[in-house]
């Protein structure tokens, strides 16, 4: 009989460190849905501490820790959640390139839009996201299709008008560019003939070595 009592104290036990977790996961997802970042907080890594499993808990936190302008913590909580994540590693991915981007990392905001994408292919914010980050490093057509990709899947986006402009923008950069590389290319094949023109009869100029012109598309 001792035994059975003792059981059920520690069953009831167990089921009361459960309920509390759980509430304190509720409230805080409540607060947090209520953007109350500084009080959603504490409740949030407590309730993390009584399930480590809970994947939207590392979501949540890592976007109230970005809300409250602490990237760096807001990268490592996000990285823990991944693993144990099993549904919203999408999600995860894409507030980590959130806050690389906002620290001024676009390499690594890239590769994690990226991987975001590569979780979810219809991640419409991803491409989004992206495509700023490829405008940033100059990374124009790569941009401009993160952009038409966006605009594929919602096709309704309220900035659409906005992103359609700077695709226009972006495209008529790229011709300029393209413009201006063919005339610099052109004067320098002009002027490398005239130099082999003036220079008739000259040993030093009739030997010509082009092989250190890098042309970067």
């Amino acid at each position: 009989m001792r035994k059975k009592l003792i059981a059920l104290y520690v069953l009831f036990g167990l089921l009361a460190v459960f309920s509390w977790a759980e509430t304190s996961f509720e409230t805080g997802e409540k607060l947090f849905n209520q953007n109350k970042p500084r009080e959603a907080k504490p409740v949030l890594e407590t309730a993390l501490l009584r399930d480590s499993s809970n994947e939207k808990i590392y979501l949540y936190l890592g976007i109230i820790y970005e809300q409250l302008n602490d990237p760096a913590d807001a990268i490592e909580i996000l990285r823990r959640g991944l693993l144990v994540a099993k549904d919203i590693k999408d999600k995860l991915y894409f507030d980590i390139g959130n806050n690389y981007f906002k620290q001024g990392d676009n390499t690594l905001a890239d590769k994690n839009y990226t991987l975001a994408i590569a979780e979810n292919s219809v991640f419409a914010d991803a491409y989004l996201n992206r495509a700023n980050v490829r405008v940033r490093m100059i990374k124009y057509p790569e941009a401009i299709d993160d952009y038409k990709t966006y605009l594929r899947i919602k096709p309704n986006a309220p900035q659409r008008e906005e992103i359609e402009k700077l695709i226009r923008l972006l495209q008529q950069s790229i011709d300029e560019q393209k413009d201006l590389l063919n005339s610099v290319l052109n004067s320098i094949k002009n002027a490398s003939v005239d130099t082999q023109t003036e220079s008739a009869g000259t040993e030093q100029f009739q030997k010509t070595d082009n092989t250190g012109l890098d042309i970067i598309e």
